[in-house]
Formats: C-alpha cells, sequence, structure tokens
C-alpha cells in the first residue's frame, strides 16, 4: 500500500501544478496602440478548438419547426424519448431579411429636402461577403447599400474640435452616362484615443441555445469575449448573462483584471436549449441598469444568430425598454454570428431602437477587429440623435436620388426636432451618404447645387449641434478622387447584386467594375483591395 505521506506529497504537487496553470501570466502589457494593453490570451484557441455537441445535446433545438434539410453536419435530438435527424442549415436556408426597398429619383420642385437619420451599422455588408466567399450570392432583401459603403475605410478627416465635420465631393455617376452627378456628404466625428477614453462596463448578453453550436458561432463568440478580457483595461468591466429556455447571470460585472474569472466564464458557454431572446435582453438591461457608472460608458452587446423561438419575439415586445435605456445612456450593440436559420432583421432593428450599431462577424479577424479594438473606442459617444438634411436647389437640379438609406429616412419637418430618434456616431465613426443628381440646362461646373446640414445633441453639454457643407456641381472632365470613386463603386456592387430598379437597367456589369476598382487597387487606395476581392467573389458566385 503506498503510504499515506506520499499520497499526501503527490496530491500537494499535483494542486501546484493546477494553481500555476490556472493562474497563467495575464498581466497587461502595451498593446500596439498608445493606450491599449494586452495580456498575452490565446484568443483564437477558442474558435479553432470549438467542439460541435460537447453542450447538452438533449436541449438542442435549432428552431420550434425542424429546418429543412441542408448540407453540414448531422446531429441526432433526443426530445421526448424519441430520436430525430437535425442538421445545421445551410447559409442561405431559414434567414429572415427585409427588403426596404429601392428608392427613386425625386422632383425637387415638389420635395426639395431629403433627410434621414445617420447610420453606421455594416451587418449588410458582413452577411454579404460571408455569403459571397461560399460561392453563393446574397438575397436581394438583405442588402443595405448604405452599410455596404460605411464598411469601408473613408479618407475624411477627424474635426480637432467640433463634434462632427461635414465634407462634400461631386463626380459624374460611373453607373451612368446620360451626365448625372454623384454627390458625396460625408460626415466625420472626433477622434478619441484610446487612452482618453471613459472607463468601459460591457455587459454581454449571450445566446447559448442549440441553434449557436456551431465553431463560427458560439466558438466565435467565446473568442469575443477571450479579446475583451485580452484587450480591455484593468478598471474596466465585463458582465455575462446566457440565455436559452430562460436567462441566468453567469459572471456579475467584473473588472478585467480578474482575468482568470472572465475566462472561466468563457469556458462556462455551453449550448442547448430554446431561444428566449426577450429573457435575455430583460436580464442583461438588469444587470447593466444596476452597476450603470454615469462617468463610463455603459454598453449591452447582444451575440446571437437572432433566433427567438420562446416567449415574445418579435423587436415590439421590447422596444420600449431598449429605446429607453438607449436614451437613460446604456447603448446596444447587436453582433451577428453564423448564417443558416440567421435573423438579420431583428439584429438590425434592435440595434437601431438601442442607440447603437448592428455588426457580423465571420472570423476570427472580424471578431478581433470589433472586440479588440472598435468596441471600446468607436462606442465612446460623440454626436447623439444625429440626422441630416440635404437640400437642393429646385432651379438647378431637375431630379435627385438617395442611394440606400432606405429604413432611416425621417420626415422633413422633424430635422430640428431632437426628440425624434435619429442615429447615434462614437469616437472616429464615418458616415457617408451618397446622391445621384440630374442637373437643369445651364449649370456650371462650381455652382451651388444645393446643401448638406447635419444636426446632433452633443454629449459634451446636451445641446443641439449643427455643421454643414455646400453642394456645388461637378466639372465633367474632372476624375473622381479615391474617396469618392471607392464609396461609388461599394454602391453599385451592392445594387449590381440587389438587381432593383432602377439599377437593373444601367449599363454597368461586373466586369466593368472590377476594372474600376482594380484601378483602385493598383493606386493603393486603402479599402480597394477587400472590395475588389469581393467583386472576384461575385463574379464567381452562383
Amino acid at each position: 500500500m503506498t503510504p499515506l505521506r506520499t499520497v499526501v506529497a503527490a496530491l500537494v504537487g499535483s494542486l501546484a501544478l493546477t494553481l500555476t496553470a490556472c493562474s497563467q501570466d495575464h498581466e497587461p502589457e502595451p498593446g500596439p496602440e498608445p493606450g491599449t494593453v494586452t495580456r498575452g490570451i490565446d484568443t483564437a484557441s477558442y474558435v479553432e478548438d470549438y467542439e460541435v455537441g460537447a453542450g447538452d445535446s438533449g436541449a438542442m433545438n435549432y428552431s420550434q419547426s425542424q429546418p429543412q434539410s441542408a448540407p453540414g453536419s448531422a446531429r441526432s435530438l433526443s426530445e421526448g424519448g424519441g430520436t430525430d435527424p437535425l442538421r445545421i442549415p445551410g447559409p442561405l436556408e431559414d434567414n429572415t431579411f427585409v427588403d426596404e426597398g429601392t428608392s427613386g429619383f425625386v422632383d425637387p420642385r415638389e420635395d426639395a429636402r431629403s433627410t434621414f437619420a445617420l447610420d453606421v451599422d455594416t451587418g449588410s455588408y458582413g452577411v454579404a461577403r460571408t455569403l459571397l466567399e461560399q460561392g453563393l450570392r446574397p438575397p436581394a432583401e438583405s442588402i443595405r447599400v448604405e452599410e455596404w459603403v460605411n464598411a469601408l475605410p473613408v479618407a475624411d478627416e477627424a474635426p480637432a474640435g467640433a463634434d462632427l465635420a461635414v465634407t462634400s465631393e461631386s463626380g459624374m455617376a460611373p453607373s451612368l452616362e446620360d451626365g448625372t452627378q454623384l454627390v458625396r456628404v460625408g460626415v466625420a466625428a472626433r477622434e478619441v484615443t484610446a487612452a482618453e477614453r471613459p472607463p468601459v462596463h460591457v455587459t454581454l448578453v449571450v445566446d447559448r441555445s442549440g441553434s449557436m453550436d456551431i465553431r463560427e458561432r458560439l466558438g466565435l463568440v467565446q473568442s469575443s469575449l477571450a479579446l475583451l478580457a485580452d484587450r480591455l483595461r484593468d478598471d474596466d468591466t465585463v458582465a455575462v448573462v446566457s440565455f436559452e429556455d430562460q436567462a441566468e447571470p453567469l459572471l456579475p460585472p467584473t473588472p478585467v483584471r480578474d482575468t482568470e474569472t472572465i475566462l472561466e466564464a468563457v469556458e462556462g458557454l455551453k449550448p442547448g436549449g430554446s431561444t428566449n431572446l426577450e429573457a435575455g435582453l430583460t436580464l442583461g438591461y438588469e444587470q447593466a441598469r444596476k452597476h450603470f457608472d454615469p462617468e463610463g460608458l455603459n454598453l449591452v452587446v447582444l451575440c446571437s444568430d437572432g433566433v427567438a423561438n420562446v416567449g415574445a419575439t418579435g423587436p415590439g415586445s421590447i422596444t420600449e425598454r431598449i429605446a429607453e435605456e438607449g436614451r437613460d445612456g446604456i447603448s446596444l450593440v447587436t453582433v451577428g454570428y453564423g448564417m443558416g436559420n440567421y435573423n438579420d432583421h431583428l439584429m438590425e432593428q434592435l440595434a437601431d431602437l438601442g442607440d447603437g450599431f448592428y455588426s457580423y462577424v465571420d472570423s476570427y479577424d472580424e471578431a478581433e477587429e470589433l472586440f479588440g479594438t472598435a468596441l471600446t473606442t468607436t462606442l465612446t459617444p460623440v454626436a447623439a440623435e444625429a440626422r441630416t438634411q440635404v437640400a437642393f436647389d429646385p432651379e438647378l437640379v431637375s431630379s435627385y436620388r438617395l442611394v440606400g438609406y432606405d429604413n432611416r429616412q425621417i420626415a422633413d419637418e422633424d430635422f430640428a426636432d431632437m426628440d425624434v430618434d435619429a442615429g447615434e456616431l462614437g469616437a472616429g465613426h464615418h458616415a457617408t451618404a451618397l446622391y445621384e443628381v440630374r442637373l437643369a440646362d445651364g449649370v456650371e461646373p462650381g455652382d451651388v447645387i444645393g446643401t448638406a446640414s447635419v444636426r446632433w445633441t452633443s454629449p459634451r453639454d446636451g445641446e443641439p449641434q449643427d455643421a454643414g457643407a455646400e453642394l456645388t456641381a461637378a466639372d465633367p472632365a474632372a476624375e473622381a478622387s479615391p474617396a469618392l470613386a471607392l464609396p461609388a463603386a461599394a454602391a453599385d456592387l451592392a445594387q449590381l447584386l440587389k438587381r432593383a430598379a432602377p439599377y437593373a437597367e444601367r449599363p454597368v456589369s461586373l466586369e466593368s467594375l472590377a476594372e474600376r476598382v482594380e484601378v483602385l487597387e493598383t493606386e493603393g487606395v486603402d479599402g480597394a483591395e477587400e472590395l475588389a476581392e469581393l467583386v472576384r467573389a461575385a463574379q464567381d458566385a452562383d
């Protein structure tokens, strides 16, 4: 028999090794940008090593109704003593998109003003990129053109003193050959460095239902949470609420200096059950409000595929709470994961209600960009209830058309009413709007054809602020700058794939668009390489 002291010694030695392994050196070190840190966590390993089916397989359920047969990994669902085949839905199956339509040309003699809420969502672009990379064309109803434009880098300089700055540029519309001009209105928010930003308090509301049991869903969510633990400052806090049939607090607000506790919460995210989205958001807001910091940045971040099949499922069921919390300083960011049985419409609408933004994450690189940097820096409030009104001179403009923003339009008379919900911009955000403009006879290059006005509430003093720029007619012989040519190409690609009137009949093709983007890529324009890859993927897609 082994002597007792030998057994005790072995147990003590094993415990010491365990404690050493669990208390890895996660002391923050300077990150790549001033004021940023990193703790050396292997954040990519969570998605790389994710095991499908490791959760409560007896409770897994993709939806209340069985999904259609689709390519993917087959697994079994044991429910009520029976076993039914369950397949991961294909990327184009059971998704929910809503077509907001496509605006046509407007006669300024009937309506000279165009008013809309500024928007920095990029979810539609992320969804399309995911599908195109798999050789699939995105559904027409999934395309919101402005989100494609705003997903690419913009060269506009951030203002040094004011919250927002407005710029404009005009050129010839590259998708038309009838003299139509393209006018870009750009809005840039002031920057706040990582060192200058206030403390961040993130409450993650994590969907861990059966539909999330995919590496590119729950695995990426785990990596996303690990990235927060790796990159946030010691005095920032992270809380986690998880939901399936019911919601439960998985991690109370925890200072990031307590890294191991946060990583334990990452490991505790196991799939199983249906999707009570309302319960998850309700509990998430309760946690965030209970620990609200009036001097900090308070965020609720919903990580989900948007599928909701328990409780009230429509955005109307929790709209009042989301809108109220947004007005009172808790922003909602929605982050979508996975294609197939995915609800894009719900995720986009919830973010708009919650004064935040909607992103779609389809890879670890995207998760690192959002959770490693953008989430905490760009969400530092700079402009609340931001809206734009463009007024065209009916003597000089025969017709105009706003490209995109079809579900963000505001009544012209509500432009000055700051109680009307609009958009929010954070530090370093850029928003771009494109107008196609047909000029009256006799208009000369440089003539002022309209004005662009932006109005918002400043978080510095709570007072309304204004900025603006004149719109001028372009010189038909002048070449458009990259700041106009790149968003024009992104808008053309989105509209080509949407195939909606009035765009379907235009003399533009993927081949001609590829040539335009290749020129920008050769010139080294930031964002052109990414767009060129997307155009090539669209050419190869079915």
